[in-house]
């Protein structure tokens, strides 16, 4: 069976706008961000503006999604001073840095951090994280525009183009060979169901085959994994039935 993604414009999105998946930068330019312990924060306004405009990475602290500086707002500071950044995700941060080499990720000391010492700090935030980048390497290498998929339930959403022009066609699972995941089970699976099917989305499983004691000792090492995919879809019988009759 042929199967078709949803892809569904937003309402007023100018849709034919031309985009770049990829920041790029001269040679002797490079992105600056911050590792906070939690994400890595972009704050020159300039670095902002590259990397949400060339493949939509980020989120402004201070905003649901896009940051005040591309909505043409005025950036306002709260009590302390503090104006909004570019909070990158840790997928994000890490492709960007160390596979695509165009952010330079300093810790709040200002001490550069080589890619080991990231991955270290990763893992211990988030233990399944090399299956996480190896998801997001992939999804990005299929041409999507991935996003958190923590307000549906699951791990990543994907956009065509950007959340800025369509809807997210796919709520992402994320399945590692041999660890627990108690969101697949059936009911959660179910629950996550119905929440995609609200919203115009399907569900895709990617199921990571990690080899065993897998540890990675160069960037390279994330092609050991190998990533299968399937779309999980819940049966309507009353749709079936009604697309029979008219058919």
């Amino acid at each position: 069976m042929i199967f078709s993604p949803n892809v569904k414009s937003k309402k007023g999105a100018n849709t034919k706008w031309l985009t770049t998946p990829f920041p790029t930068c001269l040679p002797d330019e490079e992105l600056n961000g911050i590792f906070t312990g939690m994400s890595v924060e972009v704050c020159k306004h300039s670095d902002i503006i590259k990397l949400y405009t060339n493949g939509n990475y980020g989120k402004g602290t201070k905003s649901r999604s896009t940051p005040q500086i591309m909505r043409g707002q005025r950036v306002t500071s709260d009590l302390n001073g503090n104006q909004e950044n570019l909070a990158l995700s840790l997928e994000e941060a890490f492709f960007l840095s160390y596979y695509l080499k165009v952010l330079r990720i300093t810790n709040i000391h200002g001490e550069k951090m080589e890619w080991l010492q990231m991955m270290h700090e990763c893992e211990a935030i988030n233990r399944k994280f090399s299956c996480h980048l190896a998801a997001y390497i992939y999804l990005k290498s299929k041409g999507w525009i991935v996003k958190s998929g923590l307000k549906f339930g699951s791990n990543f959403l994907i956009y065509r183009k950007g959340p800025r022009f369509y809807h997210a066609s796919f709520a992402v699972l994320i399945s590692c060979k041999n660890e627990d995941y108690a969101h697949l089970e059936v009911k959660n699976m179910k629950g996550l169901q119905r929440i995609a099917e609200a919203s115009d989305k399907d569900i895709l499983l990617l199921e990571i085959n990690k080899p065993p004691n897998f540890k990675m000792c160069t960037l390279e090492d994330i092609s050991r994994l190998s990533i299968s995919e399937s779309v999980i879809k819940r049966f309507n019988y009353a749709a079936f039935v009604q697309n029979k009759t008219l058919t």
